[in-house]
């Protein structure tokens, strides 16, 4: 009988793991309920670990007392408002900077935006819509519409979360199909991001496609 095949250490398949750094309560919901359902596979196992902290100091801190070794860290924030105080600008400013600064071979760091906020994100699981929004309260308004159930922080409960899970497809479609053309935010030429800064706009589907593409790193 041949004996069975003994993989190395170093080649066998290993979790991927994610620091998710978000602004609240709804945003850890949906990476918890359904981004680490959704987007993680028996043939790519992807575990997300979504915080709220506040800089990066926070989350190096959290690194550094946490037993997981993370492969990437990425930012989701929301920018909220068409105007912004210079002070929020050189802040956001900053978190690239130091993220750009931080990213390596060995962990992936990112910052991904959401205008007005993640309510516009879940607006495309249930309905296009490339008109502007004046800010979060309208955004969440309009998805009430579409969703009539909707509350805050939802969702809650992986319960809450099969409708995102079984419409986040859709979403991505929607997103993709948007034209927001000549809808620049006035700050959109002073912060770097991965697709316009536009008025409304999500990087959902390229923090999706990120996580996705992060590999797992040996740091023993």
């Amino acid at each position: 009988m041949a004996r069975p095949k003994i993989t190395p250490k170093n080649q066998r398949r290993q979790n991927i793991n994610i620091l998710l750094i978000c602004d609240g309560r709804t945003e850890i919901n949906y990476a918890k309920y359904v981004l680490n359902s959704c987007v993680s596979s028996k043939s790519n196992t992807i575990k997300i670990d979504a915080r709220k902290l506040n800089s990066i100091e926070a989350a190096q801190k959290h690194i550094l007392i946490c037993p997981t070794s993370f492969d990437a860290v990425f930012f989701l924030t929301d920018l909220e408002n068409t105007q912004l105080s210079e002070t929020k600008i050189n802040s956001l400013i900053t978190l690239q900077n130091s993220a750009k600064k931080l990213s390596n071979k060995r962990t992936k760091w990112a910052v991904f935006f959401n205008y007005p906020s993640i309510e516009y994100w879940y607006i495309l699981h249930f309905a296009e819509r490339a008109k502007s929004f004046m800010n979060a309260t309208e955004a969440k308004n309009f998805l009430k519409q579409k969703y009539s159930i909707y509350e805050k922080p939802m969702p809650r409960n992986r319960q809450e979360a099969e409708i995102f899970c079984a419409k986040l497809e859709s979403a991505i479609i929607n997103c993709n199909n948007l034209n927001t053309t000549g809808h620049l935010l006035p700050y959109a030429n002073r912060i770097t991001s991965h697709i316009p800064l536009t008025n409304p706009m999500t990087e959902m589907p390229n923090l999706i496609d990120m996580i996705k593409k992060t590999k797992p790193t040996n740091k023993n």
